[in-house]
C-alpha cells in the first residue's frame, strides 16, 4: 500500500512538530494517535547514537491496516517548543489532547474513530486522556495498569534478579555495590523530595531532576490507572511482553474483569515488541533494542493488533 507522509506543525499550548501518515487514497479513514514513552527520542523512535525507527515502523503498520496515523515530538524536543526539563505529566497530556483534536479535524479522518496508542509512559498518558477526550479505543503497549513508581520498582527487582545470578568476582562486585533495599529507598527518596518541592526542578542524586514530572506521576497509583480503564467503557487492548524489562506484564491481570478490555502477554517479547534472542540483560538492553529493531514486530503480536483494529473499520 502506498503511504503519504507530511510533516506538519500543530498549534496547541506550544507548537508541536508532527507527522501525518495516511493511505494514498480518497475518503475518510479511522485514525491512530501515537504517544511515545519517556526520554528524548524523536517521533520516529530515534535519538543521538540510538536508532530504532520503532514509532515510524509502528505508524507504517497502522497505515497498512487502513488507518491515518499521527505521531509527534514531545514537549521541548526536536520540532516541538517548550522546556523538556520542566514538562510535567499534565503538560504532556495537554499536548496529546491538542494532537487528538487536530487529528479529528483532518479531512481524511473519521473523527468518531480515533484510537489512542500509547507506548510505555505513553500508555499512562493515553489512560489519563480516556477521561478528558472522546476517543474510540485505547491500544496500550508496554505500560498498561502501571504507575511510574511501580514501573521503576519493578526495574529494581529485575536488576536484583540479574545480579543475583552473576557468578564469580563480577557478580560479587555488582552485589556489593547495590541491592534492592537501597535502590527502592532511592526511588522513595526521589519521589518524596519531588512531592515536597515547590520548584519545578530539584537537585537529586548528583543531577538536576524534573521535579514537576516526578511529582505529577506520584499523584497516580497503578490502581488509579486501572480505575480509569474500568470507567472508559470502550474497547481496550493492552499488550506487554513477558520479556519487557520496563514494566511488569503480570499487571495485565488487573484488566481481566473490565468489559471490552483485552490483554495479551506474548512470550519472550520485549518493550519494542520484538522476540528476544539473548538473556535479556537489564544492563545491555539498549544494545538489544538497536540490534532487534531492524527485525519485524513479533508476528503474533502484530496480528493481534491488526485483528483488534479491524473493528474500527466497519
Amino acid at each position: 500500500m502506498a503511504i503519504k507522509e507530511n510533516e506538519i506543525t500543530i498549534k496547541g499550548n506550544v507548537s508541536i512538530g508532527a507527522t501525518v501518515s495516511e493511505p494514498d487514497g480518497n475518503g475518510k479513514y479511522p485514525a491512530v494517535v501515537l504517544i511515545m514513552g519517556t526520554g528524548k527520542t524523536d517521533r520516529d523512535g530515534n535519538e543521538k547514537n540510538f536508532k530504532t525507527d520503532f514509532y515510524k515502523n509502528i505508524a507504517k503498520m497502522f497505515v497498512q491496516s487502513g488507518f491515518v496515523c499521527v505521531r509527534y515530538d514531545k514537549r521541548g524536543t526536536y520540532r516541538t517548543k517548550g522546556d523538556f526539563n520542566r514538562a510535567g505529566l499534565s503538560v504532556l497530556t495537554d499536548d496529546a489532547v491538542s494532537v487528538i483534536r487536530y487529528t479529528k479535524s483532518l479531512p481524511c479522518v473519521d473523527e468518531t474513530k480515533v484510537v489512542i496508542c500509547g507506548h510505555s509512559e505513553g500508555a499512562m498518558i493515553a489512560t489519563l486522556l480516556s477521561a478528558e477526550e472522546d476517543t474510540a479505543g485505547l491500544l496500550l503497549l508496554g505500560g498498561a495498569a502501571t504507575c511510574m513508581k511501580d514501573a521503576l520498582l519493578y526495574q529494581n527487582y529485575l536488576v536484583e534478579e540479574e545480579f543475583s545470578k552473576k557468578k564469580g568476582l563480577p557478580g560479587m562486585l555488582l552485589r556489593s555495590q547495590t541491592n534492592r533495599k537501597k535502590t527502592d529507598a532511592k526511588v522513595d527518596a526521589m519521589f518524596q523530595k519531588c512531592v515536597s518541592a515547590k520548584k519545578d526542578r530539584v537537585f537529586f542524586g548528583g543531577a538536576m531532576l524534573n521535579a514537576k514530572w516526578v511529582r505529577e506521576h506520584a499523584s497516580y497509583s497503578s490502581q488509579d490507572y486501572v480505575l480509569l480503564l474500568k470507567q472508559y467503557g470502550k474497547p481496550i487492548l493492552a499488550i506487554t511482553g513477558t520479556a519487557d524489562i520496563s514494566t511488569d506484564y503480570r499487571r495485565l491481570s488487573d484488566l481481566h474483569n473490565i468489559p471490552l478490555a483485552e490483554s495479551y502477554a506474548p512470550y519472550g517479547v520485549n518493550h519494542i515488541l520484538r522476540e528476544i534472542d539473548d538473556d535479556n540483560s537489564v544492563m545491555t538492553v539498549k544494545k538489544q533494542y538497536s540490534r532487534l529493531a531492524i527485525l519485524p514486530v513479533h508476528a503474533a503480536t502484530e496480528q493481534k493488533i491488526k485483528d483488534w483494529l479491524a473493528r474500527f473499520k466497519i
